[in-house]
């Protein structure tokens, strides 16, 4: 029950390794082709742990990016390099299409599976559990707007951006813009030094469950924050 942990510690020490260009202030973290995607996501494995499928495909004028997990894990990693961030605003669409078993326990070990995560990840230590992130996350019955940290480190928040508990969202493309760094000075009482990576993650490893979601539109903003942002 513990190779999810495993997971989350070569994420996080990953993003150590790969080097980023400075980047413009507004980013299509997708891309504009497939080609682009390509170019900028990568998947992050573990070894003895089977793969979660990612795909990208075109709907309408848009590109999407597919996941589907069965008793899997994997993530997709964005690489980035922003220094001494001011503002940072990060907005996505995304939807689950296939729940994970409700009884699951998600703010343990056992239970750290969840149909959709959007992780950001800031570079602050060369030990990988010391690395921060935040960790948007699709719940199964944590209910929304719960905060708690990883069950496997202290230096991962979650926060919950959407549930199935109580009102059914599957296969509704729900819209989301958080202030990053509003939420990250909250949880960490001061502002980062570097952000280094975003990464989308569909995982049920744990559960031996099975879930599917999609994600679209994501852009990321370093620019003034619009006042209805929310951390």
């Amino acid at each position: 029950m513990i190779r999810a942990g495993f997971l989350l510690v070569a994420i996080l020490a990953s993003v150590l390794s790969h080097g980023g260009k400075i980047e413009p202030p507004s980013i299509n973290l997708i891309g504009e082709s497939e080609k682009e995607f390509h170019q900028n996501w990568r998947e992050q494995r573990f070894p003895f742990i089977a793969a979660t499928e990612y795909g990208v495909k075109a709907e309408g004028n848009r590109w999407v990016i597919t996941g589907r997990s069965e008793d899997t894990s994997c993530a997709l990693l964005r690489d980035l390099e922003v220094m001494n961030p001011t503002k940072m605003v990060l907005r996505w669409r995304w939807r689950a299409r296939g729940a994970l078993p409700g009884e699951i326990a998600e703010r343990t070990k056992a239970g750290d599976d969840f149909a959709a995560r959007v992780f950001v990840v800031f570079e602050t230590s060369l030990i990988p559990t010391r690395t921060r992130a935040i960790n948007y996350v699709w719940a199964t019955k944590e209910p929304v707007g719960g905060t708690f940290p990883s069950p496997y480190t202290r230096h991962v928040s979650h926060l919950v951006l959407r549930t199935n508990s109580h009102e059914p969202q599957a296969n509704i493309w729900q819209s989301e813009r958080r202030d990053v760094l509003a939420y990250y000075e909250k949880i960490f009482g001061e502002p980062p030094t570097k952000i280094s990576g975003v990464a989308i993650m569909v995982d049920s490893d744990n559960s031996g469950g099975r879930a599917e979601a999609d994600f679209a539109e994501m852009f990321l903003e370093i620019s003034p924050a619009p006042a209805d942002s929310d951390p």
